[in-house]
């Protein structure tokens, strides 16, 4: 599971980071606006779910051949 963290840092500035579910950052960065991190940071973790390798729950079933 990921979650987006949200750090304001300064008056301006925000931190958006993409968290594993121990804690530790994947991803990372910094913004002018609270919006544009939330942004930034949602937009970061539908990246990394939509490249991740896909796993089947079932391996794949051998075709059964008449003729073997």
């Amino acid at each position: 599971m990921f979650e987006v963290v949200l750090t304001k840092r300064g008056r301006t500035r925000w931190e958006w980071q993409v968290c594993d579910r121990t804690g530790r950052a994947i991803m990372g960065g910094v913004e002018e606006g609270r919006s544009a991190a939330k942004y930034q940071g949602e937009r970061a973790l539908f990246l990394l779910l939509s490249t991740a390798p896909r796993q089947r729950e079932d391996p794949p079933q051998p075709r059964w051949d008449p003729k073997a």
